[in-house]
Parts: C-alpha cells; sequence; structure tokens
C-alpha cells in the first residue's frame, strides 16, 4: 500500500477535542472525526475588537506502508473571513506520535522555536519525508486581525499534496 496521510490531533492517546490539541502525545483520532470548522473554537467578541491568535497542534502521520515523499502543506482554499488566516510552522521532525515536549499552557501560548507563515498554493510548507508509521507535528495559528467583523462559520480548506 502507498503512503497515506492523516491529519491527527494531539493533546494525549486518546484525546478527541481540537480545543486541547495543544502539543504532547499524537492523537488516535483524526480531523475527519471532528468538523474541520472547529479546530478552532468561535471567536469572541473581545477576540475580535483586540485581535487575536491561537495555536494548535496536529500531526500528519503516515498510517501507509510507504514513506510519504515530496509533502507540501498550504491553503487550498483561504478562509472565508478577510480578517482572519492561518498559519503553519513545523520543526519538520519525523517522529513516532510520542510526547515530543512541546505542549503549551493554553492556545494563547506561542510553541518555543516554531516559525509561522501564510502558506498558500503558491507559496506551500515543505515538509520533509515521513517514513511509514511515523508523523511530523505542524502547529497552525488562526490570526484574528484588530476589529474584525462578525463572520458567521468562517471557514477555510487546509491541503497536503505527497507522493
Amino acid at each position: 500500500m502507498a503512503a497515506v496521510i492523516e491529519f491527527r490531533l494531539t493533546g494525549g492517546a486518546s484525546n478527541n477535542d481540537p480545543d486541547v490539541s495543544l502539543g504532547g502525545v499524537m492523537s488516535s483520532h483524526t480531523l475527519s472525526e471532528t468538523p474541520m470548522n472547529n479546530l478552532f473554537d468561535n471567536v469572541l467578541p473581545e477576540e475580535a475588537d483586540n485581535g487575536d491568535t491561537e495555536y494548535r497542534a496536529i500531526d500528519l502521520y503516515n498510517s501507509g506502508d510507504a514513506a510519504a515523499t515530496a509533502i507540501e502543506m498550504y491553503m487550498s482554499s483561504e478562509t472565508t473571513s478577510t480578517d482572519t488566516h492561518l498559519e503553519f510552522g513545523t520543526n519538520n521532525t519525523p517522529h513516532d506520535g510520542s510526547d515530543q515536549g512541546d505542549t503549551i499552557a493554553d492556545e494563547s501560548t506561542a510553541p518555543s522555536g516554531i516559525t509561522f507563515d501564510h502558506h498558500l498554493t503558491g507559496n506551500r510548507l515543505s515538509l520533509t519525508d515521513i517514513p511509514a508509521g511515523q508523523a511530523i507535528r505542524v502547529w497552525i495559528s488562526r490570526v484574528v486581525a484588530v476589529g474584525a467583523a462578525n463572520t458567521n462559520n468562517d471557514s477555510g480548506t487546509i491541503a497536503v499534496d505527497y507522493a
């Protein structure tokens, strides 16, 4: 079987709550089990007024039996609100799903040593090969602009291409 990439939550082996997907052990639960518009919580009025950046950690897990190569992650469709966007960052190191020592205290705390960028179709995040049974940790930040307008059901599409 070829490589198969799954988007896995973090925060413990049985975690199925995106709000606590803040690093640590890879979960057995995938994002496909959780609606993607729930990766981040709703933006509160004070967060929209003042601006807000929140963080989540996911693992790109290769459940196939061949290495995933030529991996690129990006937003294939931008968020529907012009006042928000997602950024990605990674240490780009394959791991076995164990605790990576990178758990953040809360969703407002940036992970240490991670640089974020806004990756669209023309500016993809290149990732190292992921061996079968291994994962790469990707941090996602949701940036809400100061004075953001109310947007019902803000959403976007995260894509990963690989060979």
